[in-house]
């Protein structure tokens, strides 16, 4: 009945095995099982958002994702014969600046690949038939293909087992929440046309719409409104007509399958010791391609602050944390998605011409092509209102103004920081120099902290910071990697004996960070900043870290 795992992950596709990379990447001892007897061979959700990549990337496999995927580089939409939105990809804010389109079943691929190097596998034709739980752990009950149970004892577990959730059910949790009235068609096609490869084309018109999206290896998605329950390739190539398509050959349908979509969620990700993620905790309209990146997002949310726990090096009301960080993200989604769809799907007329000329206009507005940017891509989630996010500032009255005096900020300084990323936004990526960003200090398992130098290179300054890293060495060594970060071409001899000092001899981490003056930034596993203080305080810091690190 035991089991030597801290975790059992449930569901093996994309949510599941992120969970359980991540997990095995912290050395946390974690099973994964999975319902069904083999992966699933379906193309499924196809678009991997930047950020996404960027989780990837710190799981050291976005290389790999990359040179199996197709970049799309901008969004169209058509209305009555004209192209109302152009939006470029290319001005996202990311190292990944495009949308990356990918067969579900080669993410699920490469994600096994990375699990199994990690020494982990999937066990499958296991299935979750039940569960209880106690303030110690879980008791899983798995039913094997053969009519087999095994009963499991676990610390945690994770529930990532999709829409029909097995560990959903099992907690008695609502999935609140509609369907759509519209029925759909989805089909992987070949198509002939005068259209760019590397962008989607979407073409609304009264009687629904259609999208395509560009894949690899020479294959298209088709995204249909309409009623056909076994649409032929002949069907697809008259709905791209008769909705406003140049003119294309269709040819070479796989896939192809009709569906409803619906909008639901639950009403709390976590039961006790354990957690829901992915579908098996909300799903939504496909518009935007927001459902695989959000559930993976939860999965890097959550991963982190599980392995502190199970680790024994956090304090366990830090996974209180997951719900009032994730939820609003998935409402959110919800929400504009919901929006989207029913523009999208608009049949009155009135309307229609309302949506088109409007839709033309907001979309060239460079301010609002930003927002869509950050927001489609997921750079734009951030957890501002989260209980486990600080910062500490000095009063604006004790800015100086005019001549900067030692460390002490100007008023310059000041409105920069308050400018500069807040406590639980997403941390920029800078190119620091040829061989250095502010993400490939991020890629290890732990915390990273910033200690900026600031404007004024004086001795009082560079012994503040050199004895917060000091301290954070010696108390929190394996969780917590101090850089102090110099606007300067070589290393200034009072940090002489200092380990970890980041030169930043354009200050573009500087301007990026607003570090006018001292300051510093703890940038939490995730790629959130968790903290930050100007100027910088070690007792601030000190009291951030002791809310949640033992």
């Amino acid at each position: 009945m035991t089991s030597d795992a801290s975790v059992l992950v449930v569901g093996a596709g994309p949510v599941g095995l992120a969970m359980a990379c991540e997990l095995l990447r912290r050395g946390v001892k974690t099973r994964l099982v999975d319902a069904a007897a083999a992966p699933s061979d379906r193309s499924k959700a196809i678009g991997v958002h930047a950020r996404t990549l960027e989780a990837l990337d710190a799981m050291g496999i976005a290389d790999r994702f990359v040179s199996a995927g197709r970049k799309v580089h901008a969004v169209n939409a058509y209305a009555d014969g004209a192209r109302i939105v152009h939006v470029s990809l290319d001005d996202i804010d990311s190292p990944y600046s495009y949308m990356l389109s990918l067969p579900q079943r080669e993410t699920e691929r490469l994600l096994g690949e990375r699990l199994q190097e990690l020494g982990g596998e999937v066990e499958r034709d296991a299935k979750l038939t039940a569960l209880t739980q106690d303030p110690d752990g879980v008791t899983a009950t798995l039913e094997r293909a053969h009519g087999e149970t095994e009963s499991v004892r676990v610390p945690w577990l994770v529930g990532c087992d999709g829409a029909h959730s097995g560990v959903r059910h099992a907690l008695g949790l609502p999935f609140d929440g509609v369907p759509y009235a519209e029925a759909f068609v989805l089909a992987d096609v070949r198509i002939a046309w005068e259209l760019p490869d590397d962008e989607t084309h979407a073409f609304i018109a009264p009687d629904g719409a259609i999208a395509a999206l560009p894949m690899p290896k020479g294959v298209w998605r088709l995204v249909c409104e309409c009623a056909l329950t076994e649409p032929r390739v002949e069907d697809l190539a008259r709905l791209l007509a008769e909705r406003g398509a140049p003119k294309a050959t269709v040819t070479d349908a796989g896939w192809v399958t009709a569906f409803q979509i619906h909008r639901r969620i639950v009403p709390r990700y976590r039961e006790g010791r354990v957690f829901l993620a992915g579908d098996a905790a909300h799903i939504h309209s496909p518009v935007g391609g927001q459902g695989m990146n959000t559930g993976i997002q939860d999965a890097y949310n959550l991963a982190w602050k599980l392995a502190l726990v199970a680790g024994g090096a956090a304090r366990e009301d830090l996974l209180d944390s997951y719900d009032p960080e994730r939820r609003p993200v998935a409402a959110a989604t919800l929400a504009g998605t919901d929006l989207a769809t029913k523009v999208v799907t608009l049949h009155n007329p009135i309307a229609r011409e309302v949506r088109n000329r409007l839709g033309a206009l907001l979309a060239g507005l460079e301010v609002v092509q930003r927002r869509m940017l950050a927001e489609a891509s997921e750079t734009a989630v951030g957890y501002r209102n989260s209980p486990i996010v600080d910062e500490h500032r000095a009063s604006v009255a004790r800015a100086t103004v005019g001549k900067r005096v030692g460390e002490q900020p100007t008023l310059a300084d000041w409105v920069g920081f308050g400018g500069a990323p807040h406590p639980g936004d997403r941390a920029p990526d800078v190119v620091i120099d040829d061989a250095t960003t502010a993400f490939a200090l991020f890629r290890h398992t732990g915390s990273t902290l910033l200690l900026f130098d600031g404007a004024a290179p004086t001795p009082e300054g560079y012994e503040n910071l050199a004895d917060i890293a000091r301290r954070v060495r010696e108390r929190w060594d394996a969780r917590v990697d101090p850089w102090i970060v110099v606007p300067r071409r070589s290393r200034p001899p009072e940090l002489a004996n200092t380990e970890r000092v980041l030169l930043d001899p354009k200050g573009a981490m500087h301007r990026r960070y607003g570090a006018g003056s001292e300051c510093l930034y703890l940038v939490r596993p995730d790629g959130y900043v968790g903290f930050r203080s100007q100027p910088a305080s070690w007792k601030a810091l000190e009291e951030h870290l002791e809310m949640i690190l033992r």
